[in-house]
């Protein structure tokens, strides 16, 4: 009976061997991608389907990824691209080709004074998707257009409710570089003012052709905006709001040294007056000092109002200027400024609007209250 139980526990000691080399037994694969014209692509997100083992292209292509053997389904992605998912079980070698993505071709693109379907576009134009945009809250409606069309670059002023400056291809002159906004048909200055919630679509025209439309005011690109339009039915009213906080950054931003560090730095600096600034050695600080015009100096632990070897630093001579003292107590913690003066914030946004409409006539009205107080103290004028 006992032999059987010890070829029992063997067998099953054999069987857990086995079953976990089948469980974790993994595949390195290397592999390119490529377009449809055979032009390597950089950046392109593979990954292993139902797991999150990613990599990515390189720029010549070339990737490679370790590839689990119960999940042999790799996924390539890339924008402007379709998503190509190939099966690589028993493959150490693969080669990925990229289909442009049809549907974006087909985007209709304003332009100017009329629309055009993407693919018939030989300028450089770039569509903004309004509701990817709306997803994380903005301080500025120029913001809709950060990290959603290549070539354009926003800077944050950081005031509250302040505008944003955008960069279309760079800064191109030392003078005027901001682009030129349309908002429906009408050249405006910038878009703050403009709801974001009311906006349709963003298009933005970012090589020289912009100029035989706008003239020279489109040389540093345009940014066209359509907003909504009521639309014939029954009336329609929405609501879009949100509450947060607005949070700055935790721990030693600045990285400043504390007394100690300082302490420590200024011996291992050698500094001639280490004695007299730090005598109890390096990372030890005194509990008070004096300074004056000719000496300075530090007390005991006993305290400024009880010890009886500093009533001398207290006496002050107008007519004599080395006995002007400053005596005051060191901070053995230092001071955290970059949290003195950065606080969190509330930030709010609430917009109603209300539409409807006839065959013969349309409307919408909209109205939003936005109130973003900034981390900065003093920043938020009430």
């Amino acid at each position: 009976m006992r032999r059987k139980l010890t070829l029992l526990k063997v067998g099953f000691i054999i069987s857990a061997i086995l079953f976990s080399n089948v469980l974790f037994a993994q595949n390195q694969l290397t592999g390119t991608v490529k377009d449809e014209n055979g032009k390597p692509l950089v950046g392109v997100t593979i990954f292993v389907r139902g797991t999150k083992v990613a990599t990515a292209s390189d720029a010549n292509g070339n990737f490679k990824v370790t590839v689990p053997k119960n999940h042999p389904v790799l996924v390539a992605s890339s924008v402007g691209y379709e998503p190509q998912e190939i099966s690589v079980s028993d493959l150490s070698e693969i080669a990925i080709t990229m289909r442009t993505t049809v549907s974006t071709l087909n985007t209709v693109v304003v332009t100017g004074y009329g629309t055009q379907k993407k693919k018939d576009i030989s300028g450089s134009v770039a569509v903004v998707d309004v509701g990817d945009a709306k997803k994380i809250p903005a301080t500025s409606t120029e913001q809709l257009l950060q990290g959603q069309a290549a070539g354009v670059t926003v800077l944050n002023s950081g005031q509250p409710g302040g505008a944003s400056t955008v960069f279309v291809r760079g800064i191109s002159n030392f003078g005027q570089t901001q682009p030129l906004y349309v908002v429906d048909g009408v050249q405006v200055g910038d878009m703050s003012n403009v709801n974001p919630n009311d906006i349709e679509s963003i298009s933005v025209l970012k090589d020289a052709g912009a100029a035989a439309i706008y003239g020279i005011a489109g040389g540093n690109g345009v940014v066209v905006i359509t907003t909504k339009k009521g639309r014939a039915g029954k009336a329609t009213i929405s609501y879009d709001g949100y509450v947060g906080t607005q949070r700055p950054l935790s721990g030693n931003v600045w990285h400043l040294m504390s007394p100690t560090q300082q302490s420590q730095l200024v011996f291992q600096a050698g500094d001639s007056g280490q004695e007299t600034l730090y005598p109890g050695g390096p990372g030890v600080l005194p509990t008070y000092g004096y300074h004056g015009a000719n000496n300075a100096g530090t007390f005991g632990n006993a305290g400024v109002t009880n010890d009886s070897g500093i009533e001398k630093y207290y006496f002050f001579d107008a007519t004599n200027a080395a006995n002007d003292f400053l005596v005051q107590k060191f901070n053995q913690q230092g001071t955290d400024w970059f949290h003195e003066i950065f606080k969190n914030a509330p930030v709010q946004s609430h917009s109603l609007s209300a539409s409807g409409g006839n065959d013969k006539n349309t409307y919408l009205y909209s109205l939003q209250y936005y109130n973003d107080q900034g981390t900065l103290i003093e920043s938020f004028e009430k």
